[in-house]
């Protein structure tokens, strides 16, 4: 993962907590483009928690997650199944100025005051359809259930030592799925659950010790 998607990561991991909601992490422009095939750049708000959760009732959201929305036994069903904590990714991108994208008086069309009104004309070039690329392979790249944020002694090649805690940042520890290198077939709910407890532990002692 490169470095800085990676670091942004481990911060949101780090203070979220299903539940928790609201906040958003601002990550700016971090590549050169003479490497890409696409000019200028975008950011990427994360969020995420219980409130990114589809709602219940008229504009509840849950299109965004079932994509049709729903009615009766099916729609409870999606409820049941998409309700919970989640992490979003947004991709805010700079659009290049084009000669298809532009403003004019309209010629036929005028407000209550007989004032004629701007008729507004809009086209994405390749740029744009490019820059969208871009942000999709991206977000895959952040997104992973384990081994987002790997243990291991080598801070070249990983981003916790074996007890859960940031090589750069010492008070910083993740808890969760992301230190698991890898997973075979199984949840890896109970590992997640043993590495916590055996994180919390080392916590406690390092507090008492005043090393962190």
């Amino acid at each position: 993962m490169r470095p800085r998607l990676r670091d942004a990561l481990e911060l949101f991991l780090a203070v979220s907590a299903p539940g928790a909601g609201g906040a958003h992490l601002y990550m700016p422009w971090w590549l050169d483009n003479k490497k890409l095939d696409f000019p200028r750049g975008y950011h990427i708000e994360l969020g995420g928690g219980k409130r990114s959760a589809p709602g219940f009732g008229f504009m509840g959201g849950i299109q965004r997650f079932n994509g049709v929305g729903g009615y009766g036994k099916s729609l409870k069903d999606d409820y049941r199944r998409f309700y919970g904590a989640t992490v979003n990714f947004a991709g805010r991108g700079e659009m290049i100025p084009n000669d298809d994208t532009y403003c004019e008086i309209d010629p036929a069309v005028v407000d209550s005051y007989g004032i004629p009104v701007l008729r507004f004309h809009a086209r994405f070039s390749e740029h744009e359809v490019q820059q969208a690329k871009h942000m999709q392979e991206t977000f895959r790249e952040i997104i992973h259930e384990v081994g987002v944020t790997r243990m291991g002694n080598d801070p070249s090649t990983s981003v916790l030592n074996k007890n859960c805690q940031a090589h750069d940042v010492k008070n910083v520890f993740v808890a969760d799925g992301g230190p698991l290198p890898s997973q075979a077939d199984k949840n890896c709910t109970w590992t997640i659950l043993a590495l916590s407890m055996r994180t919390a532990e080392f916590i406690a002692d390092a507090r008492k010790a005043g090393t962190v």
